[in-house]
């Protein structure tokens, strides 16, 4: 999920996880799971990106699972 963070970091010029986590509203110790692979990216998750950053589902999983 590393590449899916770091996309998410540089494309929307994010400067740290923790903003990254107060954008999608979780708290930051999920998106450090995410970022190493402790927990799976859940569709709840994918919705949050979707909704806050009005990234497609499809490309919310193709940059996450490199489909």
């Amino acid at each position: 999920m590393d590449h899916l963070i770091d996309y998410l970091l540089s494309e929307y010029n994010i400067r740290t996880d923790a903003e990254l986590a107060r954008l999608l509203q979780v708290h930051p110790p999920t998106i450090s799971k995410l970022r190493h692979g402790r927990t799976p990216l859940q569709a709840t998750m994918i919705l949050r990106i979707h909704d806050t950053f009005g990234m497609s589902i499809a490309n919310i999983k193709r940059i996450a699972y490199g489909i």
